[in-house]
């Protein structure tokens, strides 16, 4: 079953995510020159990760209520590892000091695989997205959850700790979104960008990447 105000809100992530990439690969290639470390070209790309994990709590009430389908869960892991195991190798070779080890698609795996145990007992949600909370950022409590070894930059970094709660807040939203948006026009452009998030998330850098490499290397050269 598919939630058609998921679509279209993963949808809008989408779009969001490829204006983001499109001015972060024009700043690698030195055609803009804004700061990603601060104000909103800091924050933007964190609204597009919670909007993405968000929806993935979201749509665990579909598929795995009132009992985990183990089928569709099998089939969504294999598909997103194998994905994000794209991601780290193909980054890997094009940018071996910030390679991608573990960037949203990891984390929406692991999220997936955690949220599937706990979307059926809503206290428990309840419980760990307030001590998530608490302990991040009222406490300021941070978890080693690697090495040292792979403790380096990353183009992309999304640890299951603390964006967990990004999930678990999809998972006790979810919904009353569907209540609340139910009577909204459903955007066929914006669905369909959502039903094909994992195929536009996977191609559009390489493309944008790509256009503007081949733009540097045959106009402005």
């Amino acid at each position: 079953m598919r939630a058609h105000y998921l679509d279209g809100l993963r949808g809008m992530a989408v779009v969001w995510m490829i204006i983001f990439h499109s001015a972060y690969d024009l700043r690698m290639f030195n055609y803009l020159d804004w700061d990603f470390s601060t104000g909103f070209w800091y924050a933007f790309p964190r609204i597009i990760a919670f909007t993405f994990l968000f929806c993935v709590g979201a749509s665990l009430n579909y598929t795995h209520r009132p009992g985990i389908n183990g089928p569709a869960l099998r089939k969504r892991t294999l598909k997103l590892g194998a994905a994000a195991a794209a991601v780290s190798a193909g980054t890997y070779v094009v940018f071996p000091h910030q390679w991608i080890y573990f960037g949203t698609l990891h984390c929406i795996l692991a999220g997936s695989l955690l949220g599937a145990l706990v979307v059926n007992h809503r206290n428990l949600a309840v419980a760990l997205l307030l001590l998530i909370l608490s302990g991040q950022y009222l406490l300021g409590y941070d978890i080693r959850w690697l090495s040292s070894v792979l403790e380096r930059p990353s183009m992309d970094f999304i640890p299951i700790y603390p964006w967990f709660w990004a999930i678990l807040a999809g998972i006790l939203a979810g919904p009353q979104l569907e209540v609340l948006f139910a009577r909204w026009p459903a955007w066929s452009f914006l669905t369909f960008l959502g039903q094909n998030s994992l195929r536009i998330y996977l191609l559009h850098q390489p493309i944008i990447f790509g256009l503007i490499w081949s733009y540097t290397q045959l106009v402005v050269r």
